[in-house]
């Protein structure tokens, strides 16, 4: 039985194979994976894969099915509505708790570099990547308002693997600005040091990203 630190490393790199194969093409949402060939590529033997793809099954990155064993989950327009459902309010304490800091050390000059990559991702090629930026800017804002469950609450949800299907699923050269907007009124709130306008801020976020999932599915109709 491996330790609690081996295991958590263990599953760490099940989940990173699993985003490497979705980024190659070799594995698709809904498709089987493969213990064995998982085993193989990570140099481990099956039993530990088996046992971090069970705990990934109970964070909702994959399903166990009988018959079938361990499947890629499928994300739908609601699973993302829903994420945001519950990923705003999470968020919203830390955007919030780092406003109240934002004096402290060089918490300010963190922020502004931080926005400031999210600017800069407006002239990379759309993909899920972009997503990874925001996210590291409430990661930088959990730290900077000592909020750390709030980061150990959003690593639940694997964000990254529902960045990738969010990616697929709008258009991302269209909606891109519309992003940066928000999280250029979210910054400006931080950076003056105003807890109650960023967090509103996030709330409106929250809401227009709600609504951009529900127009998109209304137009595939």
């Amino acid at each position: 039985m491996a330790d609690g630190s081996t295991k958590t490393t263990l599953v760490q790199r099940v989940h990173e194979t699993l985003m490497e194969s979705l980024d190659e093409g070799v594995l698709r949402p809904g498709q089987r994976i493969k213990a064995a060939e998982l085993a193989k590529r990570l140099g481990v033997s099956r039993a530990p894969v088996r046992e971090a793809l069970h705990i990934l099954a109970g964070q909702g990155l994959v399903e166990l099915l009988p018959d079938k064993g361990a499947i890629m989950r499928e994300l739908s327009l609601a699973d993302l509505i829903q994420i945001y459902e519950v990923t705003g309010p999470i968020a919203k304490v830390g955007v919030a708790a780092a406003a109240r800091r934002i004096g402290e050390g060089d918490n300010r000059q963190r922020v502004e570099e931080a926005i400031a990559r999210i600017r800069a991702a407006r002239d990379a090629p759309p993909s899920y990547k972009f997503y990874l930026v925001l996210n590291d800017f409430h990661y930088l804002l959990n730290e900077i308002g000592q909020k750390p469950y709030v980061d150990y609450l959003l690593g639940l949800l694997n964000l990254e693997y529902w960045n990738r299907f969010l990616a697929g699923t709008i258009d991302m050269r269209l909606h891109i600005p519309g992003y940066i907007a928000n999280y250029n009124r979210m910054a400006d709130a931080v950076l003056a040091g105003d807890a109650r306008t960023a967090a509103a801020v996030m709330d409106s976020h929250v809401e227009w990203s709600i609504d951009l999932l529900e127009r998109t599915g209304q137009s595939r109709r």
